[in-house]
């Protein structure tokens, strides 16, 4: 009975997975290594009972708050879009203005890669030394997989 519970503390909810989405892209979308205490913070980072902590991380270093609010933002409205119909014309504006690259790939990753895989993928990010190398290294490859939408 108690590996049952323990399968269903292991278990990624729709808001983890979209936490650790946003975190990773950021990662890919920086265009220079994290400051050395930022990345000590990284490296310390246990998937999947550290989830919670990514977003001070994120906050608390402004290159990478700007490119996670981005895209957690996006991953939100892609989320709404899917549960409830199209959005009003205004947010749908305003989604309209952010990249087109970044909202291509997110669609991709919410339709085809499990969280299972999300997983994965990060505990090396997280280890490395360079993790925003690291991401743009793993992106690379999972990005050229994936069957992108048409814009």
């Amino acid at each position: 009975m108690g590996s049952f519970y323990n399968y269903w503390e292991f278990i990624m909810q729709p808001l983890e997975a979209s936490e650790l989405k946003a975190f990773l892209l950021a990662l890919y979308q920086l265009d220079a290594p994290l400051p050395d205490d930022v990345q000590a913070q990284v490296n310390n980072i246990n998937i999947p009972a550290d989830i919670d902590k990514l977003y001070d991380i994120a906050m608390n270093y402004p290159p990478l708050a700007t490119y996670y609010e981005q895209i957690h933002e996006s991953l939100n409205a892609n989320s709404k879009i899917r549960s409830r119909g199209p959005l009003p014309a205004k947010i749908n504006h305003a989604a309209e203005q952010q990249s087109t690259e970044i909202n291509n790939i997110l669609v991709a990753i919410d339709e085809q890669l499990e969280d299972e895989k999300l997983t994965e993928i990060s505990k090396p990010i997280f280890k490395a030394a360079d993790s925003v190398s690291k991401a743009k290294d793993i992106w690379a490859i999972i990005i050229r997989s994936l069957q992108m939408p048409m814009p």
